[in-house]
């Protein structure tokens, strides 16, 4: 974007702009506009606005990112969790509901797709949904 400066005509200041995905606004943006807000204060006070009004802000922003981070290692941890217990079924006598009958068999292997486990039970692939009890005759 192209804008004349203010009290310089002739010189021209660009701005790139990055689209991010969602609107996403990182604490990096926040910063840049606090910067911008701090350089652009009236020394007289007239429009000045409160320091502990941006510091809750950048608390408030702090949070939120590190509340991001943590949804991001829960949802790690479930991945490796679900991991775990799919691969400790491999082997294992389960007994499984197809949605018309109940069936026993033994898990020959699980596959992964789209980050969903899929136990392979006489060579047929089953959500693990279905699979209902483990271990038993």
């Amino acid at each position: 974007m192209r804008v004349n400066g203010i009290g310089m005509p002739n010189a021209a200041i660009t701005q790139d702009t990055e689209v991010k995905a969602n609107d996403f606004m990182g604490v990096n943006d926040f910063l840049k506009i606090m910067t911008a807000q701090l350089q652009n204060l009236d020394p007289m006070g007239g429009n000045s606005a409160d320091t502990g009004e941006y510091i809750s802000q950048m608390a408030q922003f702090t949070m939120l990112e590190q509340m991001s981070t943590l949804a991001k290692s829960m949802e790690s941890m479930n991945t490796l969790s679900q991991q775990q217990l799919s691969f400790s079924l491999v082997g294992k006598t389960v007994s499984v509901f197809d949605g018309e009958s109940n069936f026993t068999g033994v898990v020959e292997k699980v596959r992964y797709r789209e980050g969903m486990a899929y136990p392979v039970i006489n060579g047929t692939e089953y959500a693990m949904g279905m699979v209902h009890e483990v271990g038993g005759e």
